[in-house]
């Protein structure tokens, strides 16, 4: 098994119409806290702590942005340059990005494995914007997929009691924009994961917590070709 550092670029988007408190944001918050501060998550199970303070994983970024395409636009490029730039300082350093969001009709985690180029905003961004049936990137296919075997992860967590699933419909809005935006500039060996978070009313803010920290484990499991982990004996899901 490969050893390699793993380094994972998290993202998450601050209020927007009808969400002035975007979990993803507060998400991010309390994994910057636990890692640049080292003050540990509440209620999060012990197990679930010491295999990601075991796993070599560093969490960039942590940064809510704004629910909007113009910043989508300009941070993008960014966190992938600043991705390639560490491969380049470390070649062994195993990269991956991962970006939250809310969907306030689901119940789950949500693993989005494609992402679409359309944006097909219903309100406008927080800037204002609003676009019908526009291509995300002009002259890009109409559909590119996340490169991690969502399958082998999706397993792994609910071995680890999480209540996830995967699914094929990231929205059109700007979720699915920076998702898309991501595929497409993300270089090979870098995957790219959007993930839909519930609101907290519907799964509770530490269990949450806890199924982005298995999610990561399970990431750099795979990024590293480890086997995928030993399925628990009877797994019940958290929330």
């Amino acid at each position: 098994m490969d050893t390699s550092h793993v380094s994972i670029y998290v993202t998450g988007f601050g209020p927007f119409m009808g969400v002035e408190d975007n979990p993803s944001s507060v998400l991010c918050e309390t994994l910057q806290k636990y890692v640049q501060e080292g003050i540990p998550p509440e209620n999060v199970p012990g197990d679930v702590l010491r295999d990601f303070e075991a796993s070599d994983i560093s969490l960039l970024g942590l940064r809510a942005l704004d629910v909007a395409a113009q910043t989508c636009q300009t941070e993008v490029p960014e966190i992938h340059r600043s991705l390639r730039e560490k491969k380049e300082a470390f070649p062994k350093t195993e990269t991956a990005v991962v970006h939250l969001g809310v969907a306030g009709n689901r119940k789950h985690i949500s693993l989005e494995c494609r992402g679409v180029n359309e944006a097909n905003f219903r309100v406008p961004d927080v800037l204002g914007w609003q676009c019908c049936g526009e291509p995300v990137i002009d002259d890009s296919p109409p559909v590119l997929y996340c490169s991690l075997r969502l399958p082998e992860i999706l397993a792994e967590m609910h071995d680890k009691g999480v209540n996830c699933e995967i699914s094929t419909d990231a929205g059109r809005y700007v979720c699915n924009y920076i998702f898309f935006q991501s595929l497409h500039l993300a270089p090979h060996g870098t995957p790219v994961l959007f993930v839909h978070v519930p609101p907290f009313e519907d799964m509770v803010q530490e269990v949450q917590v806890t199924a982005l920290l298995c999610l990561f484990v399970a990431i750099a499991r795979q990024l590293r070709g480890a086997a995928p982990s030993v399925p628990a004996p009877s797994a019940r899901p958290l929330g």
